[in-house]
């Protein structure tokens, strides 16, 4: 564990030293508030379409001044700027337009997952046209994370595919880490993310350097009717009815025996957490 911390530790210097600052871009948008969490920096927004960035969207945002949705409640409507940086996007200028009920949106389910549930046999397309099944991870530690490949903001999907990417890094002198294993990130816009689109996607991470062991890492989407219970397992805000993508993260890892190990319901989880939990799940067998 004390190597795990230490490679963790080295990973994060260099992905700093590599990384250079590039200018900030600002997006106006317009949209519904569907929760303010002023203690913790957030507003959950339903906008609209942000040309030149991405497509309708309900997505939580963090807040640079959290006085300006103290106010705030389900329902009303609101401006803001979407700063978005080389490493996240941050709402300022909030300015509330009319007032809403305050009710909750209708039909918004989260459900928690709790170690030891056993993860239903959920069936995949992947990037190769290939169906494939949670079944057919048994006896391996899967990792298991997700994104959709339109999205642009640094601290969503990119972090996630990032975090993976270290997490395999972290994991390279851990005996038996390539064959015990994998890593999944699924597709919460499969009509959309067909097999071409992440196999192009895929390409962009699943790049190993020179030495480094290969890990199997899958990008898959489901079926657009088994949708629902997918998110709803795995702990996705889903909002039946909306003719939009609802954007929550959630990563996963799952033991050998197909029950869930840990849940990260965030972007704030770090490659040394879940490199931890994996490397146990290994180690006991």
């Amino acid at each position: 564990m004390k190597q795990l911390l230490m490679r963790a530790v080295l990973i994060c210097l260099v992905f700093e030293a590599g990384c250079q600052s590039a200018p900030e871009k600002h997006y106006p948008i317009q949209g519904e508030v569907i929760s303010a969490d002023p203690a913790k920096k957030l507003l959950t927004v339903k906008h609209g379409d942000i040309p030149g960035l991405m497509p309708a969207m309900t997505m939580t945002y963090q807040v640079a001044e959290p006085r300006q949705i103290e106010t705030l409640q389900p329902g009303d409507k609101i401006t803001a700027d979407l700063v978005v940086s080389d490493t996240k996007g941050r709402l300022e200028k909030i300015v509330q337009v009319s007032k809403g009920d305050g009710k909750t949106t209708p039909g918004t389910t989260q459900r928690i997952p709790e170690k030891g549930d056993v993860v239903p046999d959920f069936a995949l397309v992947n990037q190769d046209g290939k169906i494939i099944h949670f079944a057919d991870y048994r006896g391996k530690v899967l990792l298991v994370t997700f994104i959709y490949t339109r999205c642009p903001l640094p601290d969503f999907c990119p972090r996630m595919n990032e975090n993976f990417r270290a997490v395999q890094k972290l994991l390279q002198d851990v005996p038996g880490s390539t064959e015990r294993a994998e890593f999944l990130s699924i597709s919460f816009d499969p009509e959309h993310d067909i097999p071409a689109v992440l196999k192009h996607y895929a390409s962009l991470y699943k790049k190993s350097a020179p030495g480094e062991k290969s890990f199997n890492w899958q990008f898959a989407a489901p079926s657009m009717k088994d949708l629902p219970e997918l998110a709803q397992f795995f702990g996705l805000v889903y909002q039946p009815g909306q003719a939009q993508i609802v954007h929550s993260l959630s990563t996963t890892v799952i033991g050998p025996d197909g029950k869930v190990k840990k849940w990260f319901p965030d972007n704030e989880w770090t490659p040394a957490d879940a490199a931890q939990v994996i490397a146990a799940a290994i180690q006991r067998g």
